[in-house]
């Protein structure tokens, strides 16, 4: 009774409320504009691996659809504010440019092709949908991911990871909390991803293995992706997000609130992770004399991906312009 009384003489103002019933409308019409999206985008897919296309070009064109579907969702949601810094273009004309000459001069000298490897923080699903919204599209047409297992059995979202060639990764436990994968259903994926990637795929996961329950501090690397990186002396360029978890909260189903998301991406090893632990070894730092490679990439990855999003906290580009002449200076140390 007492709490009652307190709740009677303490009203929730009405800002308040108006602001949680306009929240709530936000996240329906956005959840309607992105099912609708996703059902035809699905339909269509089905109607394309139908086509007399190669397995590569039906998986890049469903990409593509797929892309498409969740930027119509997005633009229809005005009320989320996404900006990537000033640079994220020319950023990835760069990157472009170089896996281009790279790839040129592999071919010539009869090398194969090393990969790319896209980082991105992992805070929310909104991550999914934001980075693929983002991608450049000649990003998109040649990467792939690893998708949870169970996302298989959902019956819009497995269309969509069957139709783009996506990687299931299979857990050895369904208990909340533990990522440890079931190692003997994961030999046949992990053979399916080396010969992706030996014939010219590209890669895109999240390192952290699982959604951050605390966005502010980015959690250790898993070592099995930087193991990759290492074995493949993959180049890496980092994607990172800030506030996608405000506008699709990490334990809902479906997003849409109004917020203000920002990302950026910036290259790290550009010269390939091989180099890019030269580089770092050659600093001499005590505590990483006795680790081995993908240990150290995954700590001084993990270290940049911080910076990055704590740079997206400034109101203006100066933190992520001297984060990217930091990572100009280290990468000529080699």
């Amino acid at each position: 009774a007492q709490a009652q009384a307190e709740r009677s003489s303490n009203p929730i103002p009405t800002s308040v409320l108006m602001g949680a019933m306009l929240g709530s409308l936000a996240r329906s019409v956005y959840a309607v504009g992105l099912l609708g999206n996703m059902l035809w985008t699905t339909a269509l897919m089905n109607i394309v691996h139908l086509a007399p296309m190669s397995k590569a070009w039906k998986e890049g064109v469903c990409l593509v659809l797929t892309q498409l579907a969740w930027r119509i969702a997005l633009l229809f949601a005005p009320w989320m504010s996404i900006q990537g810094d000033d640079d994220y273009a020319e950023q990835w004309g760069l990157v472009l440019s170089l896996m281009d000459e790279y790839d040129s001069e592999d071919v010539r000298e009869g090398k194969p092709r090393r990969p790319l490897f896209v980082l991105a923080n992992h805070t929310s699903f909104f991550d999914t949908v934001l980075g693929v919204a983002k991608l450049p599209v000649q990003v998109l047409w040649r990467c792939r991911t690893y998708m949870a297992g169970h996302l298989f059995s959902f019956p819009i979202l497995s269309t969509i990871g069957k139709s783009v060639g996506h990687f299931p990764v299979y857990f050895a436990s369904d208990e909340d909390g533990v990522f440890k994968v079931d190692a003997k259903k994961m030999e046949p994926v992990e053979k399916r991803v080396d010969s992706y990637l030996q014939g010219g795929g590209w890669l895109s996961f999240f390192p952290e293995g699982q959604v951050n329950k605390n966005p502010e501090k980015i959690m250790p690397f898993r070592f099995g992706g930087m193991k990759k990186a290492i074995e493949y002396d993959a180049r890496i360029v980092q994607m990172v997000f800030r506030g996608n978890e405000q506008v699709w909260p990490r334990k809902c189903q479906v997003g849409g609130f109004p917020g203000k998301v920002r990302y950026s991406m910036r290259p790290i090893a550009p010269d390939g992770a091989r180099a890019f632990v030269q580089i770092a070894r050659a600093e001499g730092a005590k505590e990483e004399v006795d680790m081995p490679d993908h240990a150290i990439l995954a700590k001084r990855a993990q270290e940049l991906m911080q910076e990055q999003y704590e740079a997206l906290a400034e109101d203006k580009q100066g933190a992520l312009s001297k984060l990217h002449g930091k990572l100009q200076k280290d990468n000529k140390k080699d």
